[in-house]
């Protein structure tokens, strides 16, 4: 074989040295971002899905293919990585058998010239369809929160099936993909089907083939050919959005013609990580079309393709920040109407939602709406009343970090723009009070991010399944919920528990064994306790035909129970007013930094 045919010759395409141009610089963030978290596992994962020879020619002169960039690039930080005793693990999928060969040799022969990559880096092979290996690659991932994974998936067409990016986007590990949508192929292949549509007769073999992979990734809905191309590019998009992923895309055009040959899109759950490649897709348009009349990279910035994740519904809202009368709060913030957690206290949230016209009903109660324009309202509102402000709560009316049972994770935008929050609000000094049936970020235990005054609650009335099951179908499991609270207190963060509104026997049989709970949230600084209204429970609802009781000494006994717990492990509390034995002198409880026991 010739040097010539042994690597792909790209003197005259401007758009793959673009493309490898993005993908290094994406890569090389990937590796420095992760390698300075220190709550992630140590193993970290490549994935290129259509690894090709692993090297190309331009002007005579050998050039690195996607593979070896990621060799290049890891073995440019190994000192750092091996500092931090990260391990990567890499995997190539090659499906022609040629390219596969010279692939291998590449890389071998890269690997052993910089031997010190062995110590920390393990490439697996694939010669196979990526459709195919998927499922192998997959099975030897870690797939937890805590292993990061970086996806590149170059096809020449619709070589990559609907199903296969599913199963990659529903992977739990923290993803960042680099997707080359090829334009040209999508056209051509929308523009076989539109053929097969008209005229059965005048489809060749290839054609048939061609009908056959459109029909693989979009499915029988023949629908979908009338589409443009932007909306076409949009049903890819979604793949992504509906799994809780933002999509920036870089559009590269003809180099002899205005039209575009592809978009390299890229999707990560976090909102900070788009914005960084969104910023170098705009300087990588930038050097190659140079500086307009109208501006360089800020200019180029705003035409960058964007979608964030589009299952709930967008509200703008005019002033975010108020004066609560909750008797243990002080200023609040509700960015979110409605909540998937869906609990049937009944939930006095819901019950004022709805008294309001806010929502229609309970299904429209867990369909959440995130406000917007968040960030500019806060811009104008914090200069305004932070001198009133001792701290801001979130959330009375909402839940800030709100669990998604299906999936098993929190809902993306809502954690994010919860985040932004709290972080904004830190930023002007202002502490920040958090309460969810959530589960906790990891990314909370960024100190230079967030405040270490903050101080995290979780709501947490009994340990009982059936209990939980009834009356708070949707929200996260205690288990993990008691886990992720406990994991910030580790790490010196301020945690608070939240024990309102407590059951009785007559609704939770275990109610009477408050210890057991107790003891589960034995690490936290602060406790607050309040008794369930059986009036507003017995107006509200028809699940129980039963007369309200006051209970009022099975409410003192457990009061009694709580504080002589408390006052054993120097924790601080408070007993809600209406509760039997409640307190006024602590009402303050998040307002003062001294004992505020009895």
């Amino acid at each position: 074989m010739n040097r010539k045919n042994k690597f792909w010759d790209i003197t005259n395409r401007p758009s793959t040295k673009t493309k490898l141009q993005i993908l290094r610089k994406c890569f090389d963030v990937w590796i420095t971002i992760w390698n300075k978290q220190n709550w992630i596992d140590n193993e970290l994962y490549v994935i290129d899905l259509f690894a090709g020879r692993g090297k190309y020619l331009d002007n005579q002169k050998e050039v690195s293919g996607s593979p070896l960039i990621f060799l290049e690039v890891i073995f440019n930080k190994i000192e750092k990585l091996k500092t931090k005793n990260h391990k990567i693990k890499i995997f190539l999928v090659e499906k022609a058998k040629i390219n596969f060969k010279e692939l291998k040799n590449n890389l071998e022969d890269f690997i052993s010239k910089n031997r010190e990559l062995k110590e920390i880096v393990s490439v697996i092979y694939f010669n196979s369809d990526c459709n195919e290996a998927i499922e192998n690659i997959i099975k030897d991932l870690k797939n937890t929160t805590k292993a990061p994974c970086f996806i590149f998936i170059d096809p020449t067409g619709l070589q990559i099936k609907k199903e296969t990016l599913e199963k990659i986007v529903e992977l739990k590990n923290p993803k960042d993909i680099l997707l080359n949508y090829i334009l040209e192929g999508v056209r051509r292949t929308s523009g076989v089907l539109k053929k097969k549509v008209n005229s059965e007769k005048n489809l060749t073999i290839r054609d048939l083939k061609t009908v056959e992979t459109l029909k693989e990734f979009i499915g029988d809905d023949e629908n979908l050919i009338n589409l443009n191309d932007r909306e076409m590019l949009g049903y890819y998009v979604k793949i992504f959005t509906s799994n809780g992923l933002k999509v920036v895309g870089y559009d590269m055009k003809y180099s002899d013609r205005n039209d575009i040959l592809y978009y390299l899109l890229f999707a990560s759950r976090k909102l900070s990580i788009t914005n960084i490649v969104k910023d170098i897709f705009s300087k990588q348009k930038e050097e190659m079309l140079g500086t307009t009349l109208f501006g360089g990279k800020e200019f180029y910035k705003k035409e960058i393709f964007s979608v964030s994740f589009n299952e709930f519904s967008i509200i703008e809202r005019k002033s975010l920040l108020y004066k609560t009368e909750v008797e243990y709060g002080d200023w609040t913030i509700n960015h979110i109407i409605g909540c998937k957690h869906g609990c049937k206290f009944p939930c006095y949230a819901m019950m004022m939602a709805k008294k309001f016209g806010w929502v229609k009903n309970y299904e429209d109660w867990r369909r959440p709406r995130i406000t917007k324009n968040y960030f500019d309202i806060l811009e104008k509102e914090i200069p305004k009343y932070k001198n009133q402000i001792d701290f801001v709560h979130l959330c009375f009316m909402t839940d800030p970090f709100m669990y998604d049972i299906e999936r098993g994770t929190l809902i993306e935008p809502i954690k994010e723009t919860t985040l932004n929050i709290i972080e904004r609000l830190n930023k002007d000094g202002i502490k920040v009070t958090t309460l969810t049936k959530g589960i906790y970020p990891e990314d909370l235990l960024d100190y230079k991010r967030f405040s270490r005054k903050n101080e995290h609650g979780i709501t947490l009335v009994s340990l009982n399944e059936d209990f939980k099951k009834e009356f708070e179908p949707f929200s996260s499991p205690y288990k993990d919920r008691i886990a992720s609270l406990k994991k910030l207190a580790d790490n010196g963060l301020n945690t608070w528990v939240s024990m309102e509104p407590y059951p009785t026997p007559d609704l939770d049989k275990t109610a009477e064994n408050i210890e057991e709970t107790l003891e589960q949230i034995s690490f936290v600084k602060k406790i607050i306790f309040g008794k369930l209204n059986y009036r507003r429970l017995f107006e509200n609802t028809t699940m129980y035909n039963m007369k309200w009781r006051n209970n009022v000494e099975f409410y003192e006994e457990m009061v009694k129970k709580l504080i002589d717990f408390c006052k054993k492990r120097n924790i601080v509390y408070h007993i809600k007013l209406g509760t039997p034995m409640s307190m006024k002198n602590t009402i303050n409880i998040f307002k003062e930094q001294k004992d505020v026991r009895k």
